[in-house]
C-alpha cells in the first residue's frame, strides 16, 4: 500500500490529479512510470506527480505546464492511499 497526498481538480471543465511523490520517485524512470500508472488507475484521471521537496513534476505535458504557474500550497490537498 502507499499513501500520498494528493490534489484531485477541475479546471476548465477538466478533471485531473496532482500527486505528491519522494523526490527520488522522479528522479527514477522506473518508478515514476509505476506511481503514474498505479494512482491514474486508482483515480480514474489523468495524474502529474510532483516531488514533496523539490516539487520537480511528471506526467501529462498540459498538467505539468499549468503546475508551473501554481503555488503547490494553494492546491486541495488530502491523504489517500492506494493497495
Amino acid at each position: 500500500m502507499a499513501t500520498c497526498d494528493v490534489a484531485l481538480i477541475r479546471e476548465q471543465g477538466v478533471r485531473f490529479a496532482v500527486v505528491c511523490v519522494a523526490d527520488h520517485v522522479i528522479d527514477s524512470p522506473s518508478q515514476r512510470e509505476n506511481a503514474l500508472a498505479a494512482w491514474a488507475s486508482e483515480l480514474g484521471v489523468p495524474i502529474a506527480l510532483m516531488g514533496a521537496r523539490r516539487h520537480r513534476t511528471f506526467g501529462r505535458p498540459d498538467i505539468v505546464r499549468w503546475l508551473a504557474n501554481i503555488n503547490p500550497g494553494c492546491l486541495p490537498w488530502r491523504r489517500a492511499t492506494i493497495s
